[in-house]
Order: structure tokens, then sequence, then C-alpha cells
């Protein structure tokens, strides 16, 4: 029941964590909440807290030589990392990028990776409750976790243990290049920053062309994402992470102008004056129709459902729940613009076979 409550938290995650503190559109495409930069022949890397603007949360200086001297307002780190930890399913969406798979030595609940290293890896339990024992066992030169929750409590009894922390926020950029951005710090730690400034360069080209192909549509089609979530229907507001991405695929999205704090929670009855005539809906939480029936029958009122454009994000996804949408999908925002235009222009693009997303029968 745990697993089935947090692949429903992580779904409703797809519109809920892509939200920041900043009511207003990202229009920046590069990060707003890390830098690196070279300082006395010393890589600095700072990462900044996203809900209290201008505050570190972490400084690290990346180091090759052993001997090197570095100030005392950061953290050392001694790189290439060969033996990493990591929290986060995005983390390894970056690795898998950089070919970097092969350094980590331990994962929070790593039955949920779906880019799994071909190593024997320990599983240090959940990133909200992490087992010491295992983790110091595991002997990283690092934990990456994600600050948020609970797991900021574990960072001083870590530190304590020897283990330097490295945070990684990327969830909380809305802007989805910015968001891919942060491979740009993962490979800074594992010495592949030239592998990753090329991945950086080489997605922003190929987001701008498929943006450029959905700024051209005139005729939009109306889209809804999300599904009801005991009672409650979540949506992105036009300034989140998804809800840019709706944007630039083309889509006529009812909230695109809503610029909120967090994402838009409506009863059933909103959900369809607002939405019920939308041509597409994207990102429900079922893999059948008749199972979004039996979730609530409601959910059948809508136009999309009644037309079949109904699509899940369930293409690459395990069967105990590991989705590649939080891995490669972050990397790549440009294959989710892709999916994104041909569910809703599925006619434009005959041979285009989908990454992610796929339609419920």
């Amino acid at each position: 029941m745990k697993k089935i409550v947090w692949g429903l938290v992580a779904l409703c995650g797809l519109w809920l964590c892509s939200c920041s503190q900043r009511a207003d559109y990202q229009a920046d495409e590069q990060s707003l909440y890390f830098r690196i930069a070279d300082t006395l022949g010393v890589q600095k890397a700072e990462v900044y807290n996203p809900w209290q603007k201008g505050e570190l949360l972490g400084r690290y200086y990346l180091v090759a030589d052993s001997t090197a001297e570095v100030p005392a307002d950061g953290v050392r780190l001694q790189v290439p990392l060969q033996r990493i930890a990591t929290t986060s399913a995005t983390h390894i969406g970056y690795l898998k990028a950089l070919d970097g798979l092969d350094r980590i030595v331990a994962m929070a609940t790593p039955d949920w990776v779906y880019n799994r290293p071909l190593q024997t890896v320990e599983d240090i339990g959940e990133d909200l409750n992490l087992n010491m024992e295992k983790l110091l066992l595991s002997r990283p030169n690092a934990l990456i976790i994600s600050a948020y929750g609970q797991n900021m409590q574990n960072v001083e009894r870590i530190r304590q243990a020897g283990i330097p922390v490295i945070y990684m926020v990327e969830w909380r950029e809305e802007n989805p290049l910015a968001r891919m951005e942060w491979i740009r710090l993962m490979g800074a730690l594992i010495g592949e920053i030239n592998k990753a400034d090329s991945v950086v360069e080489e997605v922003r080209e190929a987001y701008h062309r498929e943006q450029a192909v959905g700024q051209a549509i005139t005729e939009r089609r109306s889209i809804v994402s999300g599904a009801s979530f005991r009672g409650t229907w979540y949506v992105p507001s036009g300034s989140t992470y998804m809800g840019q991405l709706f944007r630039d695929a083309g889509a006529d999205y009812a909230f695109a102008d809503r610029q909120s704090d967090g994402s838009i929670p409506l009863n059933m009855e909103q959900a369809l004056q607002v939405f019920g005539e939308a041509d597409v809906w994207v990102g429900c939480n079922a893999k059948t129709m008749s199972e979004l029936r039996q979730i609530d029958e409601k959910q059948t009122w809508f136009r999309a459902y009644k037309n079949g454009e109904v699509y899940n994000f369930y293409r690459r996804q395990s069967e105990n729940g590991a989705n590649d949408f939080w891995e490669t999908g972050v990397v790549h925002p440009e294959y989710i613009l892709r999916d994104l235009r041909y569910a809703l222009y599925p006619t434009t693009m005959p041979d285009y076979e989908p990454l992610f997303i796929q339609c419920l029968k």
C-alpha cells in the first residue's frame, strides 16, 4: 500500500514539485539555484536555497590535486567522485547521460530507478529515512540529496560520519532547460564538465527547434492534465515546469496565464467546468480507461475520455513503478515536447513513436 501511495504522490509531483516559490514565469533558461565558476584555479560550485533568495545551501570547492588548499567557507571535494550515493532518480538521469552510472555505490529505493546500474548497489532505504549503517558500509565519496522534507534532518549526522553532502534542487526549477542544466553540476563532480556542456548545448538547440514548431501552430487544441486524487484534482499553473511544456508544445491551456506559487487544487465540479471540453488529457494516473472509470466515474464525463484521447506517462515504466520520465525526461525535455505535440496533433506526426506517453485503451 505504501508503494501505491508514493506512486500516486510521485505522479502528483509531476504537477506539484514543478512549482517553486516564485510566482512569476521563469523565462530564464539558466538555473536559478546553482553556479559554477573558477576561483584562483579551483572550481567553485554554489547551490542556493530556493526558499530563501540569495541564501546558500552549499558551497563546494572541487579539486583534483589532493594537496590543493581551498577557502574554509565551503566543502572540499576531491574530484572526480568515484563512489557516489544518491537519493533521487533524477540524479540517475544525469549520470546516465554522462556515462557515469558505474560511479553509483548506494541509492535510496533502487527498485524505483528505471536506468539501474549494472553493478550491485547498496539500498540505503528511503530518501526521507536513510539507513545510516548501509550508507556508511557503501563508503561513498559523497551523498547527493534533493534538499527537501525530512532528509534535511539527517544532514548533520551524515556530515559527522565524514561523508560530504551535496545538495541538488533541480526539481525546484520551473524552466525545463534550467532543470536540465543541473547536469553541469553533476558533470563537474565526476570530471565530465565538457561532456555535460555538450549535452546542454545539444539539448538547448533541439528544444528550441521543437519549441519553434509548437509556437507556429495557429489552430491550437486544448489540454487538461492530472487526475482526481483523493477528491482533489491538482493542475499546474502556466508558470510551472509542466505549464511551460504545454505552452512550448503548442497547447491551448486554460491556466496558461495563471501565475501561482503552487499547483492549483480543483474539486471535480471545478475541473469539469474548466477542462471538461478539453481535447486531450495527459498525465492521468491509470493504465486503462476502465481503471480510470473505477477511480472516479465522473472522469468519464470529460470530452477527452469520450473521444479516447487520454494519455499517461507510463510507456517507459517498469513493473514496480520506476519511470524513465523522471530520469531521461529531465535531461531531454525536447523528448517530452515531441510526445505532447504528438498527443495534441497526431495527424501531423504520423510516423512518430512516442517515448514516454501512451494512449489508454
